[in-house]
C-alpha cells in the first residue's frame, strides 16, 4: 500500500462545520490528504470556546502521533496560554518538524478571543516550532504590537513575527479592504505578494483557516511554501465563489466545489 500525505489539526471542535476541525478535515479530504483531529475546545452559539484540560489534549496529540506519522501539523483555535503551552510541549516531545500556526485570536467583527498571557505565550512557546504562521492583518498586529494599516507596516510586522522564530510568515488580507485581495508572504529574507479580485460576498466564516488547512495540505504533498501559499489562495477563491446557503442568507464556503454542486431538491421532502 502506498502511504497516505496526512495532516493533524489541532483546533476547536465547531458544530456548524463551518469553521474549526470539521472545516479543516473537509479542506484536508478534497485536497486528497488524510486528515486527523485533536479538539482543543467546544465553541457555539455565539459563547466564548470553553476548553479542554490541557492532560486531555495532550493525550489525544500523543495517541495520534503515536498512531500515525503526520507530514504537518496544524494549530487553529487555543483559547488559553495554557492550551498554547500543552500543545506545544507535546509537538516538542514528538520532535514535530513541520508546524503550521494558524493563530485564531478575533472573531467575527474584530471581536478579541484571547487574552495577553495568551498571544505571550503563542510568541514564545509555538512561532519557534513553526514552519508558516498565517495571521491575517490584525492578528499580525497583535502579535508584532505594530500597525499593520498600510502595507509597509504589514511588512513590519511580518519581520517581527518571523523575529520570534516563525521560518515563513503569511499575513492572510482579506480583511483589508478594496477590489483585490493580497497576501503577503516572508520567508525570513524576502516579501512575495499573492494577489486576486475578491470575490464580493459577506459573512462567510472560516476562510482564513480553510487558507492554513489548505497550506497544509500542500506542504503535505511536497509541494514548497510558494507553491502553497499560491495553492490556498486559489483554493480558497473557488470556494468562496462557489459559496452555498446554509439558512436564511447565510453563506457557506464550498470545500467540495470540485466534487458536488448544491442543487434544489427533487421532491419535497414531506412527500415521503
Amino acid at each position: 500500500m502506498v502511504r497516505a500525505r496526512i495532516v493533524l489539526t489541532i483546533s476547536a471542535s465547531d458544530p456548524t462545520a463551518t469553521d474549526g476541525v470539521q472545516a479543516d478535515l473537509k479542506t484536508f479530504s478534497s485536497l486528497g490528504v488524510h486528515g486527523a483531529a485533536v479538539i482543543t475546545a467546544l465553541t457555539g452559539g455565539g459563547a466564548p470556546a470553553t476548553a479542554l484540560e490541557p492532560a486531555l489534549i495532550q493525550q489525544q496529540i500523543d495517541a495520534a502521533l503515536t498512531a500515525m506519522k503526520p507530514d504537518v501539523v496544524m494549530t487553529g483555535t487555543l483559547p488559553d496560554a495554557a492550551t498554547v503551552q500543552a500543545v506545544a510541549d507535546a509537538l516538542r516531545r514528538h520532535e514535530v518538524a513541520r508546524v503550521v500556526v494558524d493563530p485564531v485570536l478575533l472573531g467575527a467583527g474584530g471581536v478579541r478571543l484571547v487574552d495577553d498571557a495568551t498571544v505571550d505565550a503563542l510568541l514564545a512557546q509555538l512561532m519557534p516550532l513553526a514552519l508558516v504562521a498565517t495571521p491575517n492583518v490584525a492578528e499580525a498586529a497583535m502579535l508584532s504590537g505594530l500597525p499593520a494599516g498600510t502595507w509597509d507596516e504589514v511588512r513590519l510586522a511580518a519581520e517581527q513575527i518571523a523575529s520570534r522564530g516563525a521560518r515563513n510568515v503569511v499575513i492572510k488580507g482579506g480583511r483589508r479592504e478594496g477590489p483585490v485581495v493580497t497576501d503577503l508572504l516572508f520567508d525570513g529574507s524576502d516579501f512575495r505578494e499573492y494577489s486576486t479580485e475578491r470575490v464580493p460576498i459577506d459573512g462567510v466564516s472560516g476562510a482564513g483557516s480553510a487558507f492554513a488547512a489548505a497550506m497544509a495540505a500542500s506542504i503535505a504533498k511536497g509541494e514548497t511554501i510558494e507553491h502553497s501559499v499560491a495553492a490556498a489562495k486559489a483554493f480558497v477563491a473557488k470556494g468562496l465563489q462557489n459559496a452555498y446557503d446554509l439558512a436564511d442568507g447565510t453563506p457557506a464556503l464550498h470545500h467540495f466545489y470540485r466534487y458536488w454542486q448544491v442543487r434544489p431538491p427533487q421532491h419535497d421532502p414531506s412527500d415521503r
